[in-house]
């Protein structure tokens, strides 16, 4: 089917595996590897189990459908209620699933932790990262269709070590309707486009939507490809921080379209944040993977943070907002130690 781009264009949006571009099976690992660098990402079929699968959604229906708790929201960084869609679909996207209270989410958190540590993962990020091990910085839960705006992922997190040493995978947990927002790449712009630095006019602070308009900028400017890929239930697709991305609009009333997405460092490596400062994580492990947690919800001062942040979310986030203006433009976040360079894509290994 046809497809609406954030540039206005239209692009081929496949229907089916067998009329997509290439991919790979789990247990061809060297050449899914030789075409992620190449290519600035890389589809994977079969990688999840229809159990594992099944086992996020059914924990979500269980114990996050029916919840009235506020959760950390992936839009807008917000603690929020759950909000549905006329189809009863959730709207606001869940931030960072490793961070819910365990007594409330339990089932749901470790069912998502068991496919973001799966060992086929925990192989393909190692490969991709040229690192003996990886770890998880950041998790989201969709099952809308989101329409995420273009961008790089090293704008918001990369690794302290070296800009282009973070990836990132989307999980997809039932059947992506072509008509449902499909995710969607531009193939080798890891190469084509330069990276767009948070700093200056375009720094996250003051000009995120300033970051936001020159991304379709370049996208147009270097003549970028897109794809969309075809997701079926287990599939995964995974990608370079420096590899633009998003996903499309829905096309189709009625469609989900639930997955998850990760992001992944080398174990040893900081992650900076914002290309600004390196973040400290508390990282605990699942299944052998370590996991960070930023605002672990089964510390009593997040839960107290996040009571303060549901009852004013006005106040709580105009009070955020100047905040993190403040730092950027007085300087006072804390940076790296030395200037992170950024590597050239067939450095990363």
């Amino acid at each position: 089917m046809k497809a609406l781009t954030p540039l206005g264009t239209f692009i081929d949006v496949p229907e089916c595996a067998e009329s997509d571009t290439s991919s790979f099976r789990p247990e061809d690992l060297q050449e899914a590897v030789q075409f992620y660098r190449r290519e600035g990402y890389v589809v994977i079929r079969g990688l999840l189990s229809p159990e594992l699968c099944d086992a996020v959604r059914n924990g979500y229906r269980a114990e996050v459908l029916p919840s009235k708790t506020p959760i950390l929201r992936q839009k807008n960084m917000r603690y929020e209620r759950n909000r549905f869609d006329k189809d009863g679909f959730l709207v606001n996207p869940i931030f960072n699933v490793q961070d819910l209270e365990s007594r409330r989410f339990g089932r749901f958190k470790n069912a998502t932790l068991d496919v973001l540590t799966h060992p086929g993962v925990a192989a393909l990020t190692a490969a991709v990262l040229g690192t003996p091990r990886t770890k998880v910085i950041q998790s989201m839960f969709f099952e809308a269709p989101a329409g995420t705006w273009a961008h790089q992922d090293s704008y918001y997190q990369d690794s302290g070590a070296g800009i282009g040493r973070c990836t990132a995978g989307w999980f997809a947990l039932e059947d992506i309707d072509a008509g449902a927002g499909r995710f969607y790449v531009c193939p080798r712009s890891h190469k084509l486009m330069p990276l767009l630095r948070n700093a200056g006019e375009l720094d996250f602070a003051t000009g995120h939507h300033r970051y936001q308009h020159a991304v379709l900028e370049a996208i147009k400017r270097y003549d970028l490809p897109w794809h969309a890929p075809c997701l079926r239930k287990g599939d995964a697709i995974f990608w370079s921080s420096l590899t633009v991305h998003g996903s499309l609009g829905a096309e189709r009333r009625g469609v989900s379209r639930t997955s998850l997405t990760a992001h992944y460092l080398p174990e040893t490596d900081g992650m900076l944040q914002f290309h600004t400062r390196i973040r400290p994580q508390k990282l605990l492990p699942h299944n052998g993977m370590a996991v960070a947690r930023l605002h672990d919800q089964d510390e009593w001062r997040n839960r107290a943070v996040r009571r303060v942040a549901a009852s004013a979310p006005g106040t709580y986030a105009v009070v955020r907002k100047t905040a993190m203006r403040a730092l950027f433009l007085a300087g006072k976040m804390r940076r790296a130690p030395a200037p992170v360079p950024v590597l050239p894509p067939d450095a990363v290994a």
